[in-house]
């Protein structure tokens, strides 16, 4: 079930105009996807899908869109029955160039049990608060 929802949400997460990158290696875009592939031959993934802001939204947007989820709780995890998320500034924290990432915050959702509608309504509503 929890493969299965990280899928549908990642395909949904990929159609928002806020994102300039989703990170997931079940996708075809993603750096490592062939790895993935060639060591996940069933096809499931971890419930972890991140995301990177358009380089135009600020800290502080992103900290308000993370503050405005209901669902999704801030914490760190590689798994569990409640949905989390997590912002990372990627500059501040690694040394070492990442030509694979484009610009921006990046924010990391691990999916719980939640159905996948109710974490997309989640975020939905959450990015809205965005062009408030």
């Amino acid at each position: 079930h929890q493969a299965k929802s990280t899928i549908e949400l990642l395909n949904w997460l990929k159609l928002q105009p806020q994102f300039a990158q989703v990170l997931h290696p079940a996708d075809a875009t993603s750096a490592g996807h062939a790895y993935w592939k060639e060591i996940c031959r069933d096809g499931h993934s971890a419930g972890l899908v991140s995301v990177i802001f358009d380089n135009n939204y600020k800290l502080q947007d992103i900290r308000n869109f993370c503050d405005s989820l209901k669902l999704f709780k801030l914490g760190f995890s590689w798994g569990g029955p409640v949905s989390l998320v997590m912002l990372y500034n990627l500059k501040e924290m690694r040394v070492l160039e990442h030509s694979h990432l484009k610009e921006g915050l990046l924010v990391r959702f691990c999916i719980g049990l939640e159905h996948p509608a109710d974490l997309i309504h989640d975020i939905q509503n959450a990015l809205q608060r965005l062009s408030d």
